[in-house]
């Protein structure tokens, strides 16, 4: 009776164990996914701060989208930043497109982040660029963000 007790003990135990096991895999498995999720919708958000900044040195927007959308920038993150310390498997790949009224000083930006296991985020800005202060300067101005 003894052996049958502690046999049937030892199964429970092994049953629990297990139980644990799965679930802190699978909770492993979940939080991972989150992570690259996150990084890869920074890697498309990333995208748009570098598109923006090619965008300044452009003096005339309609040289970009005069053939329509346009690609502005490919380019892995460690690439981009010029860092060996960042993960190589992130990248982005930005899109111009015309404001949707006709105006050249507005550009519709689409930035797609690519990251491990087919992780895509996309961020889509619209962009306007304000007349020129008394430098000359044309700052530049988000409109939408989604």
């Amino acid at each position: 009776m003894a052996l049958l007790t502690s046999l049937m003990a030892a199964l429970l135990m092994l049953a629990l164990s297990g139980g644990l096991t799965l679930t802190t895999m699978t909770e492993s498995s979940i939080a991972a996914n989150q992570r690259d999720g996150l990084q890869t919708l920074y890697a498309a958000e990333a995208g748009i701060d570098l598109a923006v900044s090619r965008l300044r040195t452009i003096p005339d927007w309609r040289t970009i989208v005069a053939t329509g959308t346009a690609t502005l920038v490919v380019a892995r993150l460690a690439d981009a930043a010029q860092s060996s310390s960042l993960d190589s498997r992130f990248g982005t790949t930005v899109t111009v497109s015309p404001g949707p009224d006709g105006n050249p000083d507005v550009l519709v930006l689409q930035s797609t982040g690519t990251g491990p296991g087919a992780n895509r985020r996309m961020v889509q800005v619209t962009i306007m660029r304000l007349p020129p202060d008394r430098q000359g300067v044309r700052a530049i101005e988000t409109i939408l963000w989604r």
